[in-house]
């Protein structure tokens, strides 16, 4: 009968390839010393870390050690290193699910990890329905790994405080944008650049004796083939243009419509270009932004040769939003004489940094803000605010996140060394303290250091808190190490008077949003909201209803039940308990509440239509 010592080695390696790497780290190694040795072999484990992780942090350059020599790299302690990191990420998600205290301290380090813990996340995010905590281990896998993509984000952005006038890298920094509104795996900076790619090589594969064509036939063969396919420009613009999806790249190519702005239009153009081997750039042209495209140097759009030699390059514009023609020179410049730019019209014309172009899209996004902040109707909230996915997160938090992508973008995209650098710094630092906590390794890693140059040697004075970089860290830090404070149905005028608990769904009688009950507060307390924690609806509600005064008003809420509650708007809204009508069928429940639900609550009981609470460290008789 033959032996295991009878098989070549590399029958044993395919074998070893079978088995699980837990296996071989664990047990393969201790059979014989020739099973130690085929089984520490870098070509396996190689193998292993290709088929057990998919994503990588990019500290490890995983593509680089693909194409390089096996032995180059140490790939089983690189493999152990992924292993350890996914232990520990389950051991601090487990942390975070059980308590309050260092909650956002614990979810920086897991974002820290960045994409060598996403492949952990994503399963989180798949728990099952029947799971004993499904909620808020979706919840909080779903916050841990927005953050690790607004990282991806920061970091590129960040590159160009040292490269201010870059005019490459325009695709990557324009997904960036992208990367705020990433749900689970959908596609990422890295997945956009790839999707260009594919389109491109699909542009080659349809020309014929496109290398023998001039420059100029080639920029326009592509700018008709791209405007055929509807890749560039908006349906019907007058209602449709300042929808948020327009202004992000990577969904403007995963849509089958394709809308994007002029700008986003022209940068998918260009990205392509470079691609099939054209010197293309964007020029920030005031209000309609265009493609340029330029001869290789020493010859002219036509492909002839310049004589004599000259340093001027030859150059041609275009309108890849709304023209498959050539924009003639001139054109563009009586335009700017009717726009009374007289001087420095060149500026206009040449290829614009990378930074220009970035903020412009970020000032898109607050025009997209303000336009739905004037409207104020539901209704429109995903029309013009959505990323157009059926799982799409609500529309208060596509809100949220398009302006804080818009402060990023300012901020690392302006240098230091500009006096305005911190020209909205304290509406960016109440961003990230209201709604964004879980960023603060972000301020630590990426402006603390651009803070601390620019207040000691741009503009060295006294600072208020809400611009003091350091300080918004600290009392993040603080608020998260404190201890809850808790709330107890002590008494038996508590249980009389205070009906309902943390957990039950609620529909208010006089508006009509439903929530669920995440806190309450017995009359005669100082936790009981006064006016000022009140919506203004609230507020004139309660004075309809006594008709009274201000000051009567205040006695009369010291009397009165509140319950804080999530709403699909507000983590923290407040209503008395005279506005609250119990639901008992879980139909009425919207799924965007289902969904942010897992901030407060562990799972959802559909028997008693009650959500089982995991903040029993505040309300533990609830």
């Amino acid at each position: 009968m033959p032996s295991l010592d009878d098989f070549p080695d590399e029958i044993i390696r395919q074998i070893l390839e079978f088995i699980s790497p837990q296996q071989a780290y664990n047990n393969a190694l201790l059979v014989s010393k020739r099973f130690y040795r085929i089984a520490t072999e870098p070509l396996l484990w190689r193998h292993y870390c290709q088929v057990s992780f998919n994503h990588w942090h990019w500290e490890h350059g995983f593509d680089e050690k693909l194409v390089a020599r096996a032995s180059k790299t140490q790939w089983r302690a690189l493999w152990r290193l992924r292993h350890y990191r996914n232990d520990l990420c389950a051991r601090l998600l487990n942390e975070i699910i059980a308590t309050k205290v260092e909650r956002v301290a614990k979810l920086a380090r897991m974002s820290r990890m960045g994409y060598d813990v996403k492949d952990f996340l994503l399963e989180q995010i798949r728990t099952p329905d029947t799971a004993e905590d499904v909620l808020a281990r979706r919840y909080y896998a779903n916050l841990s790994l927005s953050s690790i993509h607004r990282g991806v984000a920061v970091r590129e952005w960040y590159n160009y405080q040292r490269a201010p006038l870059n005019a490459q890298g325009l695709d990557r920094a324009l997904a960036a944008f992208d990367m705020f509104f990433v749900a689970g795996d959908d596609g990422d900076m890295d997945d956009t650049s790839r999707l260009l790619d594919q389109i491109a090589a699909e542009f080659l594969r349809e020309q014929h004796s496109f290398n023998d064509a001039s420059t100029r036939d080639k920029a326009l063969a592509l700018l008709r083939w791209v405007r055929e396919r509807n890749l560039t420009g908006i349906d019907e613009p007058g209602e449709n243009y300042r929808c948020l999806r327009n202004c992000l790249i990577g969904h403007a190519l995963r849509d089958d419509r394709h809308q994007s702005l002029p700008l986003i239009s022209c940068a998918i153009y260009t990205s392509l270009a470079e691609r099939v081997g054209l010197r293309a750039y964007c020029c920030a042209f005031p209000t309609h932004v265009h493609a340029m495209v330029m001869a290789p140097l020493g010859d002219d759009l036509e492909g002839k040769k310049l004589d004599p030699p000259t340093t001027d390059v030859d150059r041609m514009f275009l309108d890849p939003y709304g023209s498959s023609e050539e924009v003639h020179l001139n054109d563009l410049r009586s335009r700017l004489v009717e726009f009374d730019w007289l001087h420095g019209e060149e500026a206009f014309l040449v290829a614009a940094p990378i930074p220009i172009l970035v903020q412009r899209v970020a000032q898109s996004m607050r025009m997209t803000f303000h336009d739905f902040v004037q409207r104020r109707q539901d209704h429109l909230s995903y029309a013009h605010l959505s990323v157009l996915r059926d799982d799409r997160p609500p529309p208060r938090r596509v809100v949220e996140s398009a302006v804080y992508a818009a402060h990023w973008a300012s901020l690392l995209m302006t240098p230091v060394s500009n006096f305005h650098w911190d020209t909205s710094i304290d509406r960016f630092l109440n961003c990230v303290t209201t709604l964004f906590p879980e960023d603060v390794w972000l301020l630590e890693d990426y402006i603390m250091s651009l803070y601390s140059i620019y207040t000691q040697s741009v503009q060295p004075r006294q600072r208020m808190t809400l611009e003091d970089v350091p300080e918004i860290v600290r009392l993040i830090e603080n608020s998260d190490a404190r201890k809850p404070t808790v709330s107890r149905r002590y008494t038996q005028e508590i249980h009389s008077t205070v009906w309902y608990t943390v957990g039950q769904v609620f529909r208010h009688k006089r508006y009509g949003y439903v929530g669920i009950i995440n806190g309450w507060s017995e009359r005669g307390t100082s936790a009981l909201p006064s006016m000022h924690t009140l919506s203004m609806d609230e507020v004139m509600n309660e004075m309809s209803d006594s008709g009274t005064d201000s000051d009567t008003l205040a006695a009369r809420l010291r009397r009165k039940v509140f319950y804080t509650c999530l709403t699909h708007k507000n983590d923290r809204a407040v209503v008395s308990q005279d506005c609250v009508e119990i639901i008992h069928d879980p139909r009425f429940i919207p799924q965007v509440l289902m969904e942010t639900a897992g901030r407060d609550f562990k799972r959802f009981d559909r028997k008693t239509c009650r959500f089982v609470s995991n903040i029993k460290e505040f309300y533990p008789d609830d």
